[in-house]
């Protein structure tokens, strides 16, 4: 049987970030209790979602608890669902789908290996794909990006690295070029600036100034930044985020923010890089000029419910 409730099942672990206002009124968790759990929320836009997934490796009562999460989005008027994500695409969404044979780079997203089979099993098919790619020796690639640094010198931009003197005020600056970079990309929503301060709580243990760049215009706006850390692992850098405002991806600032992250990891000693969690088609997916081999895959999932005709299975 699936129970309906608004409160977390602390049985397959915790689910902070249920109390969201935005969502309020517009969510309702499905739960079979000790195998799965999922929590339905609608969009503004009329997607819906599904999230805060946790599930034992059971396709068929995993099959019933989406399909009542899709059909409780649909008659609440979705015509499209998507999962797993949980709200939008700052917090928790994807599944990693392996393979599972390399060793998890730190802060990757992690689940059993089944879970790819089980949304695919009720149905969902594949909405976007993502991929972490890993650059064994970045020397070469670091001297290949030296004539589009200095490019993007010559045009008047300029390149600073994060000050921990300042730490809320830098943060404070990646989220508001976050919000102006990513929000064309889909299934954006917007969050507050204390909101985004909480997803990174307790980040600053992790950073190395030289390893965070802001890219500042001739005008001295900041139009792009980089963001990346060491790993655990001996040697490697994990780049998680390269972002640059739209009207001036052409002047090699992209490019230029690597170059400067890498020379700043070789003078580490970390020579391997890993970069993280990128969607495929997006620019940044060419930005290891062919030297990356692709580690990782991570899958978002859709299901159309438009037709209202559409059967779901249901429990017993």
């Amino acid at each position: 049987m699936i129970s309906s409730d608004r409160e977390p099942f602390l049985a397959l672990g915790p689910a902070p970030g249920l109390d969201r206002a935005r969502f309020a009124d517009r969510q309702q968790l499905f739960v079979i209790p000790n195998v799965a759990r999922v929590c339905a929320r609608l969009a503004e836009d009329e997607v819906g979602m599904l999230g805060f997934f946790e599930a034992q490796n059971d396709p068929d009562a995993v099959r019933v608890l989406l399909g009542e999460g899709a059909r409780w989005l649909r008659e609440h008027g979705a015509t499209r669902v998507i999962g797993p994500i949980d709200g939008d695409t700052w917090h928790r969404y994807r599944v990693n789908a392996g393979s599972f044979e390399t060793p998890r780079f730190l802060l990757e997203p992690w689940n059993p290996e089944y879970y790819a089979s089980l949304w695919e099993s009720a149905g969902f098919t594949i909405a976007e794909t993502y991929t972490s790619k890993r650059v064994d020796d970045i020397a070469p690639l670091t001297e290949q990006l030296a004539p589009m640094h200095k490019r993007s010198l010559d045009r008047g931009y300029r390149f600073r690295t994060l000050d921990p003197a300042r730490l809320n005020d830098e943060f404070a600056r990646v989220w508001e070029i976050s919000c102006a970079i990513f929000r064309e990309n889909a299934f954006y929503a917007g969050i507050s600036l204390d909101e985004f301060l909480a997803l990174y709580a307790g980040i600053d243990r992790l950073l190395v100034p030289e390893l965070v760049i802001f890219a500042e215009a001739p005008d001295g706006d900041t139009v792009g930044f980089l963001f990346a850390y060491p790993d655990t692992a001996p040697g490697v850098v994990d780049y998680k985020t390269i972002g640059v405002l739209p009207q001036h991806r052409r002047g090699h600032v992209g490019w230029a923010m690597l170059h400067r992250a890498y020379s700043a990891a070789l003078a580490l000693g970390r020579n391997v890089a890993n970069h993280c969690l990128m969607r495929e088609g997006n620019a940044s997916q060419s930005m290891d000029a062919g030297h990356a081999t692709t580690f990782r895959t991570y899958l978002l999932y859709d299901l159309d419910c438009g037709d209202r005709n559409r059967r779901f299975s249901t429990p017993d």
